[in-house]
């Protein structure tokens, strides 16, 4: 008789054991998928150097040798473990490859779609190698012995079109896919495969993540190219385009389903056809969407003042736009009616903007949050809970900057900052309160205020004089380069922010400091 407790475990114990396991493995997956590579975050691209500096930053393949699936190595335990893993198909629904795996990548698929059922797939497929993204400039820093890096970045390029292909006939049940590639040819290679007809319609996708990162170039498609899933609707509910032209989307995709929705273009050639995509996409039955991140950067308006109509986005909650070129949003402002809009996030990316961008993005949020504005049925009132201003430089015309602040009664948190330097001083000096008391206070329901990059003199004088009208605020995040003594400010609860994890909006939004 085997003395071994483990082996004494019943099997309902053991299949619990093996899902806590999955959950670990999953949560660890995670984690390394939001590692920081090339010494940025994937999406925190803007005017940092670093998020393009392949040759500053590259570590060879070699050095991230792939790791044994935890399933594949439980089962190989004894024939009991093997016997129980088989019978929880839920357990291997959940592909996580990379292109570290060479050609057993395409084994790994098929042993998981095999062993999972008809159970929903839950795809990630990791190809970013920063060497691809220009192999002869890293052969010519880091010379290698062996297979020249040229020739790794193809047969990389043929692994991935024969898993994709695989995966691709199990398109019926993919729940969640998220590719992620430094290659552009990698990525059209990818995109290809899953633009070609299929028996079994995407009836099943929620969640689709297209991933192009750390290259300077993006997947343009061209106007004879297929759209992505011909003939069918896939219900997504989560869209997100990272370097990847709009127009792959069909129609279709763009549906009430979408719930949240994020774009990244940065590519000044955005031309008109890539607009009038766009302009459908946003004016199609978008009716549920409730978060939507548009980082485009224009040369002209994304929708022109002579649209035809509003288009309206009933459900939107959150709206991030991020662009070095503030001045040509103030259309889209002007022409997208979102009436349940509490959330909007304003990121310049770049050091110094043009005075002219941001005079004239405020006063179009001037003219949104006058009352007056109600006059017209078409229009509506914007009556944010949270505005954030990041790279947000703003030096002229102060009376304008007060004007909107106090006209923005129901904003409870503000953010200024970062990247803004020493000129968040006028956006700052707008919440001082004047000679004519409450009735003329900006920001009169402000409880968080954040703030970065600014003269202590100008903080501690901004708190004192607000809590005199409108008494102490609730919490006040604060960044600035040295210790300082806020005990005697009249704040319930000051935090120095000490370091940031990163200048994305997302996590200056979340707080998510070191």
């Amino acid at each position: 008789m085997n003395g071994c407790y483990i082996h004494r475990l019943p099997d309902d114990l053991l299949c619990m054991i093996f899902k806590l396991v999955g959950d670990e493995v999953q949560a660890t997956y995670d984690d390394s998928f939001n590692e920081q590579l090339n010494s940025t975050h994937w999406d925190d691209w803007g005017d940092n150097e670093d998020y393009y500096d392949i040759l500053g930053h590259y570590r060879p393949a070699t050095d991230r040798p792939p790791s044994e699936s935890a399933l594949v190595s439980a089962e190989r335990v004894c024939k009991r473990w093997k016997c129980v893993l088989l019978q929880m198909p839920s357990l291997w629904s959940v592909l996580q490859i990379s292109f570290c795996e060479g050609a057993a990548s395409l084994e790994h698929a098929q042993t998981f779609l095999r062993r999972s059922g008809t159970h929903p797939l839950k795809i990630t497929l990791l190809w970013d190698d920063l060497a691809w993204i220009n192999p002869d400039e890293i052969e010519d820093k880091y010379p290698i012995e062996g297979v020249p890096l040229s020739h790794q970045a193809t047969m990389a390029g043929i692994h991935l079109v024969f898993l994709m292909q695989e995966l691709y006939a199990h398109v019926h049940r993919w729940r969640e896919f998220t590719l992620r590639t430094t290659s552009v040819v990698h990525t059209i290679q990818a995109l290809s495969v899953m633009s070609r007809p299929s028996v079994h319609p995407a009836s099943m996708l929620e969640k689709l993540h297209l991933q192009l990162v750390h290259n300077g170039e993006h997947a343009h498609h061209y106007i004879h190219d297929p759209s992505l899933f011909p003939g069918s609707a896939p219900p997504i509910r989560d869209l997100l385009l990272f370097g990847i032209n709009c127009a792959w989307l069909s129609s279709s995709m763009l549906s009430s389903h979408v719930v949240n929705l994020q774009m990244h273009y940065d590519d000044f050639d955005l031309d008109d056809d890539i607009r009038t995509v766009l302009f459908s996409q946003l004016s199609g039955g978008l009716s549920n969407l409730q978060s939507l991140s548009l980082e485009l950067e224009l040369d002209v308006g994304i929708l022109e003042s002579d649209v035809g109509g509003l288009i309206t986005l009933p459900q939107l909650r959150s709206l991030a736009i991020k662009s070095r070129s503030m001045a040509h949003w103030v259309d889209f402002l002007h022409n997208v009616r979102m009436p349940n809009l509490r959330i909007l996030t304003l990121d310049g990316i770049g050091p110094q903007p043009g005075p002219s961008d941001l005079v004239t993005i405020i006063a179009e949020l001037v003219r949104l949050t006058d009352p007056d504005i109600m006059q017209d049925p078409t229009r509506f009132l914007l009556e944010l809970d949270e505005l954030h201003l990041l790279h947000f430089s703003h030096c002229t015309d102060s009376a304008l900057v007060h004007l909107l602040y106090k006209q923005m009664t129901t904003v409870k948190i503000l953010t200024l900052g970062p990247g803004a330097s020493s000129k968040n001083i006028m956006l700052a000096k707008g919440l001082l309160p004047t000679p004519d008391g409450l009735g003329d206070l900006p920001l009169p329901g402000l409880r968080t205020l954040i703030v970065f990059d600014l003269p202590e003199r100008l903080m501690r004088r901004l708190v004192c004089k607000r809590s005199l009208v409108a008494g102490p605020l609730e919490e006040l995040y604060y960044y600035i380069d040295q210790p300082i003594e806020t005990d005697d400010w009249p704040v319930e609860r000051v935090y120095e922010i000490a370091d940031v994890e990163s200048y994305r909006y997302c996590d200056i939004v979340s707080r998510h400091w070191w």
